[in-house]
C-alpha cells in the first residue's frame, strides 16, 4: 500500500450508517493550503489505492471493515468523487451580451448583439426557419415592386422631356394661319391680337386664350379658334353689327352697336340710324353711358316700317324718348315702357292718314295716340 503525501490529501470521505438504509452522507473538508501548493490528481493516485486510514488522518478509521479491499458493504452506496477547483472567481463560458432596448424596439448602437445560450432562447421570440424564409422572399418582392414603380415612373418622365423638346422645336411651329369673317378689323389686327405674327409653336397656341384675345376687338363679337396639326391655325370671327352713330364733343362721331359699345370713330356720320344721348362716347371697344340706354333700346327694337323713316332717337337726362320721323313730324314715345305697342301705335297711324308737319304725334298712352302741333319750344 502507498502511502499519500500530506500535501496531496484527498478530501476526506466518512461514510455514516445513521439514517435510512442504502443512504450516504457525505462530509467534505479541503485543506486551503493542499490546494493551492499541489492540486491532487485522480489519475496519480486512485481512489481505491488510498488507504482509510490516511484519509481519516486523524485516528482510527471510520470506514467498515470491508471498504480495505474495494468491497462496498452491504446497505451502502459508494458516493463519488468531486474534483478540487482551485479558489478564486469561477470564469464561466462567454455565451452572449444581452443588448438593451429602447422603446421603440431597436437596440442601442455600439453593444454587441445578443446571442442566446443554447436551451436558453425565449420560444416565443424564435422564428421558425420556413417562416422566415417566407418574410424574406416577401421583402424581395417588395423590393422589386419598388423598383419597378421607380423606373417606370423615370421612363415616364424622360417620355415627356424629349416630347416637349419635339413639340418646341421648328418643325411644328405654326406656318399658316387663317382668319375668315374680319371684314372691318382686318386679317393683321386679328392674328396681331392673338398673338400669332411670330409664328409660336403649335402647342404653345391655346384656342380658348387666343378666342378672348380676339373678343377684346371692338369690332369682334365672337371669335373660334382651331388648330390644325401640325402648322395650322384657323380663327373664325363674327363681327358686332353697327346700330348708328352718336356724336362726339369734339367733332366727329362714334360707331355703336345695340349693345353700346364704341366700334370707331369716323369723321363723319355713316348712313343709317342716328342717336342722340346726354353722353360723352370713349375710345372704340369702350361702352356707353346708362344714359343713353333708352336710345339704344328704341333703336334696336324699330320695326321694318318705322326703320327707314326714323331718322334720329333721341332720348332726355330724364330718360324721355322721341323719334324723329322727318318732314318736321316727330314722335313722343316718353319712358321705354311698354315700347312694343308705342311703336306698333306710331306705325298704324301712320299708315291710317299722312302726317304732314310740324306735327308730333303722342303715343305715351299706347292705346290712345294722339297727333299734334309740337309744344312750344321743341326741336323741329
Amino acid at each position: 500500500m502507498t502511502e499519500v503525501p500530506t500535501a496531496a490529501r484527498p478530501p476526506e470521505t466518512r461514510v455514516s450508517d445513521a439514517g435510512t438504509p442504502g443512504s450516504a452522507v457525505v462530509d467534505e473538508t479541503v485543506s486551503e493550503q493542499a490546494v493551492v501548493e499541489e492540486t491532487f490528481s485522480e489519475e496519480t493516485v486512485p481512489n481505491e489505492a488510498v488507504p482509510n486510514e490516511a484519509v481519516a488522518g486523524h485516528g482510527a478509521p471510520e470506514t467498515a471493515p470491508e471498504a480495505r479491499d474495494g468491497a462496498v458493504p452491504e446497505g451502502h452506496d459508494i458516493v463519488p468523487e468531486e474534483r478540487v477547483e482551485q479558489p478564486g472567481p469561477r470564469r464561466e463560458p462567454k455565451v452572449g451580451t444581452v443588448r438593451p432596448r429602447d422603446g421603440a424596439g431597436r437596440t442601442s448602437r455600439g453593444e454587441a448583439d445578443a446571442v442566446p445560450a443554447p436551451g436558453t432562447a425565449d420560444p416565443a421570440t424564435v422564428v421558425h426557419p420556413r417562416v422566415w424564409q417566407r418574410r424574406v422572399a416577401v421583402l424581395r418582392d417588395q423590393g422589386v415592386r419598388r423598383l419597378r414603380w421607380v423606373v417606370a415612373g423615370v421612363a415616364v418622365l424622360v417620355v415627356l422631356c424629349v416630347l416637349l423638346l419635339v413639340l418646341h422645336t421648328p418643325l411644328l411651329a405654326l406656318r399658316n394661319a387663317t382668319v375668315r369673317g374680319a371684314q372691318h378689323t382686318g386679317t393683321q389686327a386679328v392674328l396681331a391680337a392673338a398673338g400669332l405674327l411670330d409664328d409660336p409653336p403649335l402647342i404653345d397656341v391655346d384656342p380658348g386664350t387666343v378666342a378672348a384675345r380676339v373678343e377684346r376687338l371692338p369690332w369682334v363679337a365672337h371669335a373660334v379658334v382651331v388648330r390644325h396639326w401640325p402648322d395650322s391655325v384657323t380663327i373664325t370671327v363674327t363681327e358686332r353689327v353697327p346700330l348708328g352713330s352718336i356724336a362726339r364733343p369734339g367733332g366727329g362721331v362714334a360707331v355703336v352697336d345695340a349693345s353700346g359699345r364704341i366700334l370707331a370713330w369716323q369723321s363723319a356720320a355713316p348712313p343709317g340710324l342716328v342717336l342722340d344721348a346726354p353722353v360723352s362716347p370713349g375710345p372704340p371697344g369702350a361702352v356707353l353711358a346708362p344714359t343713353a340706354r333708352p336710345a339704344l333700346q328704341v333703336g334696336a327694337a324699330l320695326p321694318a316700317p318705322l326703320a327707314g323713316r326714323v331718322r334720329d332717337v333721341a332720348v332726355d337726362a330724364r330718360g324721355m324718348v322721341t323719334l324723329d320721323l322727318g318732314g318736321g313730324v316727330s314722335a313722343a314715345l316718353g319712358t321705354t315702357a311698354e315700347l312694343p305697342a308705342k311703336l306698333t301705335a306710331v306705325a298704324s297711324v301712320l299708315a291710317g292718314a299722312p302726317v304732314k308737319g310740324p306735327a308730333v304725334i303722342d303715343v305715351t298712352v299706347p292705346d290712345e295716340p294722339t297727333v299734334g302741333p309740337p309744344p312750344p319750344g321743341a326741336r323741329r
